[in-house]
């Protein structure tokens, strides 16, 4: 495994990790013949204990499952009318 292959892993984990302490369930499908990675992520039963508005189930695609994962969580962000700012 070269270090770039750690990093995604890395970020991925740390993604699906945040998603899973938040109570929503992450879906990842691979597809190994297109090529393709898709991602669902849907509010889980801890997810409506919290309270407050809980955005609805929103799906990725990419050309890997980080990429696919990302995705969702922009649409997640934007479901939920969050103001998330990039830093670079």
């Amino acid at each position: 495994m070269t270090y770039a292959d750690e990093r995604v892993a890395t970020e991925t984990g740390r993604a699906l990790l945040m998603l899973y302490r938040a109570g929503m369930q992450v879906r990842v499908a691979p597809d190994a013949l297109g090529g393709k990675a898709q991602v669902r992520i849907a509010p889980g039963p801890g997810a409506k204990k919290r309270g407050g508005a809980v955005p609805g189930v929103v799906t990725g695609s990419g050309d890997s499952p980080l990429q696919a994962l990302y995705q969702a969580v922009e649409r997640l962000n934007q479901k939920a009318g969050a103001i998330v700012v990039e830093l670079d």
